[in-house]
């Protein structure tokens, strides 16, 4: 609209003039022209033009604004699928539904803020202008006619200012409206979590599945052990070593508290020598996963406990052999 008034501003004695011999060309033969069927066609192609060529730089004008705050915005994105013909939309179910959504109604009262305060605007004008008006009587037309001029522009000019600060403020409001809309729900997050990465319930349970045969399997090993430290009640660890296939002693299960009171049982099933040593067992559970060998700092005081347990072990066997 400003742009127009600006078109207009700029190009009102070429409207003024064309507008003038329009004027004189018509009624200046009016008694002499006699409208027939087949003048009818070519006078219609003659006042079509003449108006055309006055509309003309309006639309021109306008229409490249309306594209320029298209592009600005959005940027440059034909799409035909907007005009496509779509009879769901003229489906007055569908209608309703969106009569009384929550966003029609911010809309509606978006739209009577908007005339409100735009009737108020030329209300306030018009009234600050009233006492000139009054005077027009007084005037020449020429005069008249410049005075309602001027008055329009101004009216129109701050008119379109309002209207301005208006379409700014609408248009932040619509840009923080879109952008929330495209944040996702605390359980729209919660579905794509569980399409992208699988029901955490589900890795939950399977994770403890998990857990539960690797304990099995643990304890299982515990009876190929050569030895148990412990703690001696919070801690267990069983240690095994081939040296034919082993270069250091080898972790094979560790636990604490209920797991450390199972590892110890089957190592009592299973004959295995089991050596209270609270810190060689608190360093091993700490330091040591299952499956690794042991470092180089706990050689020493594993290797006393594996010579105990040798030493332990050839008594025994000497003992059952004698008896």
């Amino acid at each position: 609209m400003l742009v127009s008034l600006l078109i207009l501003k700029v190009a009102a004695p070429y409207v003024f003039k064309t507008l003038t011999g329009i004027m004189q060309e018509t009624f200046g033969n009016l008694h002499s022209r006699t409208v027939t069927t087949e003048s009818l066609s070519s006078l219609t192609v003659w006042y079509g033009l003449r108006f055309g060529m006055l509309c003309l730089p309006i639309l021109v004008g306008t229409g490249a604004v309306a594209v320029f705050a298209n592009v600005v915005q959005v940027g440059l994105k034909v799409t035909p699928k907007a005009i496509k013909p779509d009879f769901t939309r003229i489906d007055p179910l569908k209608g309703i539904t969106k009569l009384v959504s929550i966003r029609s109604l911010v809309e509606l009262g978006k739209s009577i803020a908007k005339v409100g305060l735009v009737a108020y605007f030329v209300y306030a004008f018009l009234r600050n202008e009233y006492p000139a008006l009054m005077q027009l009587s007084g005037m020449s037309v020429q005069g008249i006619g410049l005075s309602l001029a001027d008055m329009c522009w101004r009216l129109l000019v701050r008119g379109c200012v309002v209207m301005l600060v208006i379409g700014v403020l609408d248009y932040i409001y619509q840009r923080l409206q879109f952008e929330q809309s495209l944040k996702m729900s605390k359980q729209e997050v919660k579905d794509e979590f569980k399409r992208s990465e699988g029901d955490p319930q589900i890795k939950s349970r399977m994770r403890q599945r998990f857990r539960e045969l690797g304990r099995r399997r643990m304890v299982q090993d515990v009876a190929k052990a050569d030895v148990v430290v412990t703690n001696p009640t919070h801690i267990a660890v069983a240690l095994k070593y081939d040296s034919d296939n082993m270069g250091a002693p080898t972790v094979v299960a560790k636990g604490q508290r209920l797991l450390a009171e199972k590892i110890k049982a089957v190592a009592a099933e299973n004959r295995v020598p089991i050596v209270e040593n609270k810190p060689v067992a608190r360093l091993l559970y700490k330091t040591v996963e299952v499956g690794q060998q042991i470092p180089d700092d706990l050689y020493q005081a594993v290797a006393e406990i594996l010579a105990y347990v040798y030493q332990l072990n050839h008594k025994v066997a000497s003992a059952r052999r004698a008896i």
